[in-house]
């Protein structure tokens, strides 16, 4: 089969296609002909060695297919099946391996499609949505009454963030971004937009001076300090990443005095010790998907061969929201 491997860590010209034998299902697992494989700015990390991967690894961990086979001990799934399925439960192995025409996928952390369903646009939803689906239902446990802060919202985790606050529905969805230059693609979205550079200001005077009950911060850096000085007393801050690079201190006095919540996730640190929970949660994300309840943007869409220039644009921050690679 042909597959997309990092030999060893570096540059996005380092990623090298190859044949490989067709792997079989473990136990508990299921094989892919894989059709669309998501690309993602964590998929430059492992490229890049900053997590210590073994190698020659295949990156990729989110994929859209049809079945192949299925290992012992697996019902619910048969050969043909389309199914979208997440390859990020690290704690079982090295698993990624969605660059290729076939991967291996643990059974919990797979969902069935409906015959039909656009799996270009699905494998595109996967790691952002169940991220922000979990963040916000089973950590910020958002309610309809809540003012939702979302940091880096012109970023694909942010903005499916906001989408889902959106249709839960929370009181207010409040995007931040970086500047006045940048711009949201999907405005109906937000009830109200701010600049990082204002936004305690802005924040204060939107909610009365009250603040905010969410945050959910992919950003990390000065923006996640002053998002958490906006927390309503029972706010909550859900950390889900840290693009800046800088990981600010936050007192321990001050969560106690402010009655306040830190809260952190990170999907594929867990994934493994919870499939249920992300095979729950990717179900009911890709049926909102399905049935256009959550109106997620068509990704770009290049072949498997292309995917070094993916990358680079992922680095260069030129890419745009998702791009997809057509594996088959």
């Amino acid at each position: 089969m042909r597959a997309v491997v990092v030999t060893s860590p570096g540059p996005a010209d380092s990623l090298e296609a190859v044949e490989l034998p067709v792997p079989s299902p473990g136990p508990g697992e299921l094989t892919v002909d894989v059709g669309y494989a998501g690309v993602g700015f964590v998929d430059t990390l492992f490229r890049s060695g900053a997590f210590g991967l073994p190698t020659p690894f295949t990156p990729g961990i989110e994929v859209t297919g049809r079945v192949r086979e299925v290992g012992p001990g697996v019902a619910g799934f048969e050969p043909g099946r389309p199914v979208a399925a997440l390859l990020n439960d690290f704690g079982r192995g090295v698993r990624a391996g969605g660059y290729a025409e076939v991967a291996v996928a643990h059974a919990a952390m797979t969902t069935p499609l409906p015959e039909g369903a656009d799996l270009a646009r699905m494998a595109a939803v996967l790691v952002n949505g169940v991220t922000a689906w979990i963040a916000l239902r089973d950590l910020a446990r958002l309610d309809v009454h809540d003012d939702v802060l979302v940091l880096g919202a012109s970023g694909g985790l942010g903005g499916i963030t906001g989408r889902l606050a959106a249709i839960h529905p929370a009181r207010r969805v409040i995007a931040v971004v970086g500047s006045a230059g940048k711009r949201l693609s999907d405005t109906a979205t937000w009830t109200h937009v701010v600049h990082g550079t204002d936004l305690g200001a802005a924040v204060q005077e939107l909610t009365g001076g009250r603040g905010v009950d969410v945050v959910v911060d992919p950003v990390g850096g000065p923006l996640r300090t002053a998002a958490y000085d906006q927390l309503a007393p029972f706010g909550r801050l859900v950390m889900l990443g840290n693009a800046s690079g800088q990981d600010p201190a936050i007192p321990g006095d001050s969560v106690w005095h402010g009655t306040r919540q830190l809260l952190g996730l990170s999907l594929g640190g867990v994934a493994h010790l919870v499939p249920q929970r992300v095979g729950a949660a990717l179900s009911a994300l890709v049926d909102l998907v399905h049935r256009g309840v959550l109106r997620e943007p068509a990704p770009a869409i290049l072949p498997l061969d292309r995917v070094a220039e993916v990358h680079q644009a992922l680095e260069d921050r030129t890419a745009p929201a998702k791009t997809v690679l057509a594996v088959r």
